[in-house]
């Protein structure tokens, strides 16, 4: 009987485990379970003045590089999703570092974070709704 017991027990507290796992605010909050933090345009501002002048953040647009000329969130790196090349180029980038990264809608941003968390990336985040949603929020960009 007491064997029964413990089976009970370690089911019980697996059961409590995948319930917090499952948690809707859990899964959100890791980016619909693509380990990664959907942030709000406000909670992007947060995070860029928190993180500014820290070598160890890096704010990373994939947009193209004709969309990165016309305006961009200041402070930011370009990294073209859409390039051939843009897992090799992340491939070379510190993953120990914090990465903020943003496209136009967040579209192309959901792809690149699935490739860096593929790559060992750990530090993600997302701009959800990307600059359109920046700048919707009435966030400065620069040319």
């Amino acid at each position: 009987m007491t064997e029964w017991k413990k089976i009970f027990r370690w089911v019980g507290i697996a059961a409590a485990g995948c319930s917090f796992l499952f948690r809707p605010s859990f899964v959100g909050a890791q980016g619909e379970g693509g380990g990664y933090a959907n942030l709000s345009p406000s909670e992007a501002r947060d995070l860029i003045g928190k993180r500014s002048g820290d070598p160890g953040f890096v704010l990373l647009d994939v947009r193209t590089p004709k969309e990165f000329e016309e305006e961009r969130i200041e402070g930011s790196v370009l990294v073209d999703y859409q390039a051939s090349d843009f897992r090799k180029k992340i491939a070379g980038f510190d993953r120990e570092k914090t990465y903020l990264v943003y496209c136009r809608s967040g579209n192309r941003t959901v792809g690149a974070l699935k490739a860096m968390r593929e790559q060992g990336f750990r530090d993600l985040h997302h701009l959800a709704g990307g600059i359109r949603k920046w700048k919707e929020a009435g966030f400065p960009t620069v040319k």
